[in-house]
Formats: structure tokens, C-alpha cells, sequence
């Protein structure tokens, strides 16, 4: 009995390997990280679009290693593997995608429910589960749980990478570690970069601009293609960004032409270089055409344009150049770094990590060594010149002192016209930022004038109907007021409405645009606020107005104020509708008994 009761345990415990026919990787205790094991694939026809109920039901005919490298395909593909946790204790994994420029990384846990996690260039990185550029999914594995893993990828650009599966804190150190990496050869590669456009400033040779610009831009497409441009832009921008292939080579074509001077040494290949320019900007504006086709005309365009590089670098190096020769170094490191991109990107490459980096690191000792090459160019420049300077060092000193004094004189004089000319234009600041306060305040009150108003209102009113929200508008007169200005005379008018300015800027938000539109009539705007809020800071104004007296010769004067309240309504774009109604909610409070805020 106990025999049968020990065989059937035995065949439970199995039940759920067999059921499975994916790939399996079984968790140990002892290994953080796996890298190398089998996943089966399936690629959807171009016209399909089949869901993962569909896709679970579909046999994986082929099996492959986890990473691959498929070259340029516009299609969906499906991995497929299994995770078992061999272990007592429940443990916390990461799947991870080691390339991040696919448009579509998804990943579906097989269960009651299956769950679905969403990533790839399509999703932004503040959406994602794991906020890393490399698409990167958690898994759960309770002890002796088994999981069966589907993994959705479609792009329109090259279509390689691998699956890895880590530990979270294998991964994080892992991420940590490459971060630190990438952040240095930035910080290396723009030193460089800032360092010769300081040179190209102080010459003024374009061969300098040129070489910045190549340099910029390559370092730009690093960002994009290792993803450190995710957090701030999304798959269109990341799309339109990719132009920066097509840029980077027509700057490397013209820094050729400049260093090797081709144009009078070589210029029958400087003719064909610029023509590859061209087509390099041919290959830019199809990319904004079309990506995915576009994207692998350059690649191809790049297979023909760099061994035309390498051909005139040793046309060059053989007529005993320096400079070329240091030059052919230079682009045949760049040219193996590239040749392996492009032919992983083809899929003619079995993918590796390392082979993903190659344009990375030979960018880094081709920049190098063309600095270097720039600077051998200045030691020449340099020795050049000194022979022509040695030669007019007597012409210089028999001409110093009459051009010390000629120059000392022009610099009195341009000393004193700067001066002047600065007075001028700091009288000219003054005297503008004066006009335009007064353009656009009320003397009386220091609040904006009716056009001011007007102005802000427009630009209000856009803006909330831009972004759907709230905009509520006050008109506020003062009641009674030439009864004020007959009894006590215009001087105290003035100072009544004063006060009220006072009041309304007391009592009112600072995001609220106050205004004196007439005489004794003022408006306040209210932005992103509804008709009930603005109710509330109406009525409360209207009341510390009603209490506040104003004592004039042993006199006391009560003021009150009427006010008209009105609210934007939905699909409402014309400023002077708004005002026209809240007029009409002024008059209606008047009509009702003024000091008292009506709403239409």
C-alpha cells in the first residue's frame, strides 16, 4: 500500500514537467543568473495580429537558443519557455530583454488568469512594471511552483537580442553596473567632443566642426540606441531620432574630405564622397517616409559607403601620409565595429552583448585617435607657421610701437563709444519697460487696464478650452459711486477705488487676474476654478468690502459693491460672450438691491 501510495506521489510531482512542452529553466539556489538555455519561437505572417488565447494553442515547432538574431523582419514573433522553482523557499526573478528599440516587448504568464505585462518602445517608461530601458518583467515562483512564459516581440527595426532570466538583485547590480559604464564613456566622449569644438572656436577650421558634430550626433544615436533618451521622449520622437545614422555619416564623410583634403589630392573620390552625401540625405528623408524601409537603405547604403572610406584611407596612407595612415587606424576599427552591427542587424551575426556594443567600442578608439589626429594636424600647422613667424619677427618689431600706440588710441576710442552706446541702450531698457507698464497698468490702482485684461482673458480662455478646465469671470462695480463723487468730490472717488483694488488683491488668490475695466468697474479671472468656488471667493470679498468704512473729514463712508459672476461653458471660445454675460449678472445684482453677487 505504501509502495503505491510513494508511485503515486512520485508521478504527481512529475505531472507538471510533462504537461509543459516548452524549454524548461529550473531555478537553484546557487545561480542568480541565466543566460544560456533554449526557448521555442513561432513568427506570425505578416497579415496576422493573433492573440495570446490563439497563440497558447498553436504548437512551437522550433527551438533556439535564447538569444537570436533574425535580421530585418516586420513581423510578430512568439518565444516560448518555462520557469520551475526547484526549491523550498519562493523566489523573485526578472525576465529580462537585453535590447530596447523593439516597438512592441510583451510578456504573458500562462494561468487563471493570464496575465499580460505590457512593454517595449510602445509603452512609456513611467508606465512600465521595472523602470529600466531594457524591457524587464518580475516573476513570482512560489516553492516547487512552475510557470510557462510567452514572450510577444514586433519592430520595425532589426529584430535580435536576448532573453535572460536574473535574480532581482543579480539584476539590479547587473543594470547598476552598465549604467556606471555608459555613464563614463559619455562623459569621455563629450569631454572630447567639447575639448575640439574649443579648438574650432579658436581657428575657426571646419575639419574641427565637422569632427564635433560627428561626434555629437554619435553620441546622440548611443543614447537612443541604449535607451538613456527613454525616460524623456516617446516612440515617435525615439523614431524621428533614428535620422541621427544618416547625419553622423555625412559628418563622417565631410571630416574625411577635410583631413585628407580630397578635394584637390583626391577628386574623382571626392566627387563619389559627395555623392554619398547625398544619398546619405536621400536615406534621411525616406526614414521620415517610411522607418522600417528607410532604415535598412542606410544599412545597406553604409555597407557600400564605408569600404569606399577604407579604399581612399589607403590611397591616401600609400602616398606616405601621416595623417592617413593614422586616419586608415582610425576607420578600419570603426569599419569592424560597424561591419558587425550591420551584419547582426541583417542576421548574418549570432547575437552576443558583446557584438551589440561593437560600434560602441570601436567609436571609442576611432573619436580617440581622430582627436589625436586633429592634434598631430595643429603640431603641423604649428611648425609651419613658425618659420613664416620667425621671418617677420623683425618686420613686427620695427612696426610694434607705431601699432601700440595706433591700437591704444582706437581702444580709447571704442572704450569710449561702448560706453556711450551701452548708456544709450540701458536708457532704451528703461525707457521701454516704462512704456510697456504703462501700456498695460492702471495708474490709479497699479492693476492691469482694460487692454491688459482683455489680453490675459484671450489667452485664458484658450487655455482652458485647450486644456477642458474651469474658467470663471467676475465684474465687480462699485454701487452708488458718483453719489460718492458729487458728496465728497472726485479726489475721494479716487481713493474708494483704490481701496477696492486693495480689497480684491487682498482677498483673492494669487493665480487670479485682477483688472479695472471702466470708471468704478473692475473684473477678476479665475482660472481652473468652478462657479461654486468662485461663488464662495466672491461673496467673501463683497462682505469684507461691506464691512471696511472710510473716514473723511470726521465723515464715514460705507462702501459696497455689486457683483456679476459667470462661468466658461463647454465649447464656448469667444472672450466677449463670457464678459457680456457676467455684465448681465452685474446689472442683476444692481436690479435685485445691489451689495449682493448674482450667477448667470
Amino acid at each position: 500500500m505504501y509502495r503505491h501510495l510513494y508511485i503515486f506521489v512520485i508521478l504527481m510531482t512529475l505531472a507538471p514537467f510533462s504537461a509543459f512542452a516548452s524549454p524548461q529553466i529550473t531555478l537553484e539556489d546557487n545561480i542568480s543568473s541565466y543566460t544560456d538555455f533554449n526557448v521555442e519561437y513561432l513568427k506570425e505572417a505578416t497579415e496576422q495580429s493573433l492573440g495570446i488565447e490563439q497563440i497558447s494553442k498553436i504548437p512551437f515547432s522550433k527551438t533556439i537558443n535564447n538569444k537570436f538574431a533574425f535580421g530585418y523582419k516586420n513581423n510578430h514573433f512568439w518565444f516560448r519557455f518555462s520557469v520551475y522553482n526547484n526549491s523550498i523557499e519562493p523566489k523573485d526573478m526578472i525576465v529580462e530583454f537585453t535590447e530596447q528599440f523593439h516597438k512592441i516587448t510583451d510578456m504573458y504568464i500562462i494561468g487563471d488568469p493570464i496575465i499580460h505585462k505590457k512593454n517595449g518602445l510602445a509603452v512609456p517608461l513611467k508606465e512600465r512594471e521595472i523602470k529600466t530601458s531594457n524591457p524587464a518583467f518580475s516573476l513570482h515562483l512560489s516553492a516547487y511552483e512552475h510557470k510557462e512564459i510567452y514572450i510577444h516581440i514586433q519592430t520595425i527595426y532589426s529584430l535580435f537580442g536576448a532573453i535572460q532570466l536574473k535574480t532581482s538583485e543579480q539584476f539590479y547590480r547587473d543594470n547598476q553596473s552598465r549604467t556606471d559604464e555608459y555613464i563614463f564613456y559619455f562623459g569621455a566622449m563629450l569631454g572630447i567632443a567639447l575639448y575640439n569644438l574649443f579648438i574650432f572656436f579658436y581657428l575657426r577650421s571646419r575639419v574641427y566642426l565637422y569632427y564635433v558634430g560627428y561626434v555629437f550626433v554619435f553620441i546622440l544615436w548611443t543614447a537612443l540606441y541604449k535607451g538613456f533618451l527613454l525616460p524623456y521622449i516617446d516612440i515617435k520622437v525615439y523614431n524621428l531620432l533614428q535620422v541621427s545614422i544618416p547625419i553622423f555619416f555625412i559628418f563622417l564623410i565631410l571630416f574625411t574630405q577635410s583631413i585628407l583634403k580630397t578635394k584637390k589630392q583626391f577628386p574623382i573620390i571626392h566627387k563619389i564622397l559627395n555623392s554619398s552625401i547625398i544619398v546619405s540625405g536621400i536615406s534621411l528623408v525616406w526614414m521620415l517616409i517610411s522607418m522600417h524601409t528607410g532604415f535598412l537603405f542606410m544599412n545597406l547604403i553604409s555597407t557600400i559607403m564605408i569600404p569606399l572610406l577604407l579604399i581612399l584611407s589607403f590611397w591616401a596612407a600609400y602616398k606616405n601620409k601621416t595623417v592617413a595612415k593614422v586616419y586608415l587606424i582610425a576607420l578600419s576599427i570603426f569599419i569592424l565595429g560597424m561591419s558587425i552591427i550591420s551584419l547582426l542587424a541583417l542576421g548574418l551575426l549570432p547575437y552576443s552583448i558583446l557584438l551589440s556594443n561593437a560600434p560602441i567600442i570601436a567609436s571609442s578608439f576611432e573619436i580617440i585617435l581622430f582627436s589625436f589626429l586633429l592634434a598631430y594636424r595643429i603640431n603641423l600647422l604649428s611648425q609651419k607657421s613658425f618659420a613664416a613667424k620667425r621671418a617677420l619677427v623683425k618686420q613686427q618689431k620695427s612696426e610694434h610701437k607705431r601699432l601700440f600706440h595706433e591700437v591704444a588710441e582706437k581702444t580709447v576710442a571704442l572704450n569710449r563709444a561702448n560706453r556711450r552706446l551701452q548708456e544709450e541702450l540701458e536708457a532704451k531698457k528703461v525707457l521701454e519697460k516704462k512704456l510697456k507698464y504703462q501700456a498695460s497698468t492702471d495708474p490709479l490702482t497699479g492693476i492691469m487696464n482694460r487692454r491688459a485684461f482683455m489680453d490675459i482673458f484671450d489667452k485664458e480662455m484658450k487655455n482652458a478650452r485647450l486644456r477642458k478646465i474651469n474658467l470663471s469671470c467676475l465684474i465687480i462695480d462699485i454701487d452708488h459711486f458718483k453719489k460718492v463723487n458729487d458728496s465728497y468730490g472726485h479726489h475721494i472717488g479716487d481713493k474708494v477705488i483704490r481701496i477696492i483694488a486693495e480689497k480684491m488683491a487682498q482677498h483673492t488668490r494669487s493665480m487670479d487676474k485682477i483688472g479695472r475695466i471702466g470708471g468704478e468697474e473692475f473684473a477678476i479671472l479665475m482660472p481652473n476654478t468652478e462657479a461654486r468656488t468662485a461663488y464662495q471667493i466672491a461673496d467673501r470679498l463683497r462682505g469684507y468690502i461691506e464691512k471696511d468704512e472710510l473716514t473723511f473729514e470726521n465723515k464715514t463712508i460705507k462702501i459696497t459693491v455689486s457683483i456679476g459672476l459667470t462661468h466658461r461653458k463647454d465649447g464656448e471660445a469667444d472672450t466677449q460672450i463670457v464678459l457680456q454675460r457676467a455684465d448681465s449678472a452685474l446689472y442683476e445684482a444692481k436690479r435685485n438691491g445691489r451689495n449682493r453677487v448674482c450667477y448667470l
